[in-house]
């Protein structure tokens, strides 16, 4: 129902999104590079960190602490997947998990290799890939997070094949500074998951049911050869449906806000975000996932030996990893300590979706505090609540009154005499001896 109300916010909306350009704020939560990759001889190159990682490397960033938080808990590491781009773990601002967490007081850094994107024909990934990150990059990087907080374990927060990777790198090396794991959208049984999914239209996500059916209604009629793709149904069933979805919510400034950021990480990926499953089923062997066996390097590493905590997130409306691939993983992880937990969003609204803010990120945090370590971290200025103890200093020897008074001047010859006594007074009497009166004759 249209209300003054309502029509007065669209108009808004319209003039503020003619007059001053995008409503969403895209900047990036500031961060600096600190190292990129395992075999760069200068960890702290940071002008060479873009040409590295086009070359084949990867880059890691620590993100600014808030100025105002109190510093606390492990430092947070977060490992987008492989292809990919890290940008969903910091959308916008207002609707971003880096946000959060740096608001929470966190020392937050990040591995991708997101200078990748957009530089070549996207194509999925290989065992090879899967080998380096698992040998090679995510050892490095946790190690060196670790060390720049004096040694602290580290909470390992992955995304799809990210997450994949960092359980398969945590159960191969025990030895690796982890405090706890979250797998977001990481499936454990490949039978579950497409190997293709084709883009999912803003109007089914966000539209409403009208809209949802009638997109999903035009994508079901077939296309006649001669056809151009363009003219297609489905395409125009997105060509007239994302503008009604738009018209929709013209009064919502946080849906147009999220509309647009989400439009920009789609422009970033492009049609490698279609090749999700595909990725999956190149780098796993077909029921390895299943058994928890997963051939890496010509080795098999044993997903049930993991001794670390775990979270489990499923997105409720994922069609790439369905909730029923990820709950499987409390089943393959045996000797984990294992949460599972279901949130609103799909693929990537399970991670920076707008119910993220209110379902995902404040569970997230509830995890991470309960497997910080039981050490101050770096920043954790408590006071101690224990009464200072005082001081005993040793009673003087006992000596004879003369001595005594000898003694004391030798040691303290700058204290003072006692004042002289005022002329006129008379002195105090001093005390009578005690005598038996009871008894006498």
């Amino acid at each position: 129902m249209i209300t003054p109300g309502t029509l007065a916010r669209a108009l808004t909306n319209v003039r503020d999104r003619v007059l001053e350009g995008p409503i969403a704020d895209l900047r990036r939560m500031p961060r600096v590079a600190i190292d990129t990759g395992p075999t760069d001889p200068d960890a702290w190159a940071v002008g060479r960190a873009h040409g590295l990682a086009r070359a084949g490397q990867v880059s890691t960033y620590r993100y600014a602490v808030h100025p105002t938080a109190r510093l606390r808990g492990a430092p947070v590491l977060l490992v987008s997947p492989l292809g990919a781009c890290g940008v969903a773990f910091d959308l916008r601002r207002g609707c971003s998990l880096v946000e959060h967490l740096v608001g929470e007081g966190r020392h937050v850094h990040q591995v991708d290799d997101e200078d990748l994107v957009g530089h070549g024909a996207p194509s999925p990934g290989s065992p090879s890939d899967l080998t380096r990150w698992v040998d090679d990059i995510l050892p490095h990087v946790v190690r060196l997070v670790s060390a720049h907080h004096d040694g602290a374990p580290v909470h390992v927060i992955g995304w799809s094949v990210g997450a994949l990777t960092s359980l398969l790198a945590a159960a191969d090396d025990p030895t690796l500074p982890i405090a706890s794991l979250t797998a977001i959208a990481t499936p454990f049984a490949l039978d579950h998951v497409p190997e293709s999914i084709p883009p999912r239209p803003l109007a089914v996500a966000a539209g409403g049911p009208v809209l949802a059916t009638l997109q999903t209604l035009l994508g079901l009629v077939p296309t006649v050869p001669p056809v151009p793709e363009f003219l297609s149904a489905g395409a125009v069933g997105a060509f007239v449906t994302t503008p009604l979805t738009v018209l929709s919510h013209l009064a919502d400034r946080d849906f147009l806000a999220q509309l647009e950021a989400v439009d920009d990480l789609r422009a970033l990926v492009g049609a490698q975000a279609q090749l999700v499953g595909a990725t999956y089923h190149a780098m796993v062997g077909p029921g390895e996932l299943e058994r928890g066996l997963v051939s890496v390097g010509g080795r098999q590493i044993d997903l049930g030996a993991l001794r670390r905590p775990v979270l489990l997130v499923s997105g409720e409306d994922d069609v790439v990893v369905p909730p029923r691939a990820v709950r499987f993983g409390s089943t393959v992880l045996s000797g984990a300590d294992t949460s599972l937990m279901t949130a609103p969003g799909g693929h990537l609204g399970v991670v920076c979706g707008r119910a993220s803010r209110d379902r995902l990120w404040p569970a997230l945090c509830a995890f991470l505090d309960r497997h910080d370590p039981v050490v101050g971290i770096e920043g954790d200025r408590r006071p101690s609540r224990r009464p200072r103890r005082a001081v005993r200093r040793p009673l003087p020897p006992a000596t004879t009154a003369p001595e005594a008074a000898a003694d004391a001047v030798d040691e303290a010859p700058d204290v003072p005499a006692a004042p002289a006594r005022r002329a006129g007074r008379r002195p105090r009497p001093a005390p009578k001896p005690a005598t038996r009166t009871r008894g006498r004759d």
